[in-house]
C-alpha cells in the first residue's frame, strides 16, 4: 500500500469513528434510526452532487458506475438502519469489536475471491486470530448486561453482511473508472431513498414522516452527515488505488473511537475481557496489514 492510499484510509478511519459515535448517541437517546439516516445520506448526497456538477467529473462508464453506486448505497442504508437498531439492544463495547471483525473478515474473503487480492500467511493467521474475539466478548455475564443479547447479535450479523456487501459493490464500481464523487453521490442518494422508505413504513407518507423528529434529531443528523461525507470520500479515494481487503481492515480501527467515547460519555461497561478483545482485534488487524 502506498503512502497516499494509507493516509486516505487513516482519514476515513477517524471520521468514520466520529460518525459511528453519532449513531451511538441516536441509539442511546432512542431516536429514529431511519430519520438520522435520511438526514445523513441526504445532506451528504447534496454536497456530493453539487461538487460533482461544479467539477463535471464524469468518466465514460458513468452509467455502470452509477448502477453500482446506487446498489452500494441502498445496501449500506439498510445496514446502517439495522446497526443503530442493534445498538439499542447491546453495548457499543460489545457491538463494535464484533462488527469490525466480521466486516473485515467478509470483505477479506470477498477481496480474495472476487478481486483476486493476494494475502500472505501472516495475514491469514491474522484472520484466524480475529475469530477468537467473539469468544472473549460473549459470555453469560454479557447476556445479563444487555437489553436483548440474542436479538442484538442477529441484527449485528445482518448489519455486518450488508456493510461488507456495500463495500465490495463500491470497489467493483470504481474498477470501471476513477469516479469517486460519482460513486459517493449515487451511493448517498440510494441511502437516502432506503432511509425514506423505512420512514414511510414506520410513520406513513407526507409530513407525518418527520412529525416525530425534533431539533435534536436534525442536529444529530447534520453532524452525522458531515462525518459520513468526509469518511466516505476518503474511503472511496483509498479504494480507488488500494486493495479492498487491506483498506477495509485498516479502516476498521475506527471501532476504538466510539468505544472510548462511549465508555467516557455514557459509562458503558468495560472489563479486562473486553479490553483484551479490543487488543486482540488491534493485533489481528495489524498482522493483516503488515503480514
Amino acid at each position: 500500500m502506498d503512502q497516499v492510499t494509507f493516509l486516505w484510509t487513516l482519514a476515513s478511519m477517524l471520521f468514520a469513528g466520529l460518525a459511528l459515535f453519532m449513531q451511538k448517541v441516536v441509539a442511546e437517546e432512542r431516536r429514529s434510526s431511519a430519520f438520522n439516516g435520511f438526514v445523513m445520506y441526504g445532506v451528504s448526497g447534496v454536497i456530493a452532487a453539487v461538487t460533482l456538477l461544479v467539477l463535471r467529473e464524469l468518466p465514460p462508464s458513468w452509467i455502470v458506475i452509477t448502477v453500482f453506486g446506487l446498489a452500494a448505497g441502498g445496501v449500506h442504508g439498510l445496514g446502517n438502519f439495522i446497526r443503530i437498531e442493534s445498538l439499542k439492544y447491546i453495548d457499543s463495547v460489545l457491538y463494535f469489536p464484533l462488527n469490525k471483525i466480521l466486516g473485515p473478515l467478509l470483505v477479506g474473503i470477498g477481496g480474495v475471491i472476487v478481486f483476486g487480492d493476494t494475502l500472505t500467511i501472516a495475514q491469514y493467521i491474522g484472520i484466524g486470530l480475529s475469530l477468537t474475539v467473539p469468544l472473549l466478548l460473549v459470555s453469560s455475564v454479557e447476556h445479563q448486561r444487555q437489553t436483548n443479547l440474542i436479538l442484538g447479535l442477529k441484527l449485528l450479523l445482518a448489519s455486518s453482511i450488508l456493510t461488507a456487501g456495500s463495500l465490495l459493490l463500491s470497489k467493483q464500481g470504481l474498477l470501471y473508472g476513477s469516479a469517486v464523487l460519482l460513486m459517493l453521490c449515487t451511493s448517498q442518494i440510494a441511502g437516502t431513498i432506503t432511509s425514506a422508505s423505512i420512514l414511510m413504513r414506520q410513520h406513513g407518507a407526507g409530513r407525518t414522516m418527520f412529525s416525530h423528529a425534533g431539533r435534536r434529531d436534525i442536529h444529530l443528523g447534520l453532524f452525522s452527515a458531515f462525518f459520513n461525507f468526509v469518511s466516505a470520500y476518503c474511503l472511496y479515494e483509498a479504494l480507488n488505488s488500494g486493495l479492498v481487503s487491506l483498506v477495509y481492515v485498516i479502516q476498521a480501527h475506527y471501532i476504538l473511537i466510539p468505544i472510548i467515547l462511549s465508555v467516557w460519555w455514557y459509562k458503558d461497561h468495560i472489563n479486562l475481557r473486553k479490553f483484551g478483545a479490543v487488543a486482540v482485534s488491534f493485533l489481528a488487524i495489524t498482522m493483516l496489514y503488515t503480514g
